[in-house]
């Protein structure tokens, strides 16, 4: 089975701008302090091309997993995908 946590995008529109302001100004900002700045303003940016939820339970699915399932977790900011697959 395939259990796999992931950031989302909330779809309430205050939470969507809190998740929006934490991760797109206060993670770069921290991270820079202890690390190297640019590696932390990418991340935000990487998830900007991630599919939406149907699509990647839908490439899940075609990439040969059933039972796929996916939970939102802290309002929709972050999600538990669940798959199996059978060799």
């Amino acid at each position: 089975g395939l259990a796999v946590p992931e950031v989302d995008v909330p779809t309430n529109p205050f939470l969507r701008l809190g998740h929006s302001i934490y991760l797109g100004r206060f993670v770069p900002f921290r991270g820079g302090l202890k690390s190297d700045p640019i590696a932390y303003s990418y991340l935000p940016r990487s998830m900007s091309y991630l599919p939406s939820g149907s699509v990647l339970l839908e490439l899940i699915r075609s990439a040969g997993f059933s039972s796929v399932n996916k939970i939102n977790l802290t309002g929709g900011v972050a999600q538990l995908i669940t798959a199996v697959r059978s060799y």
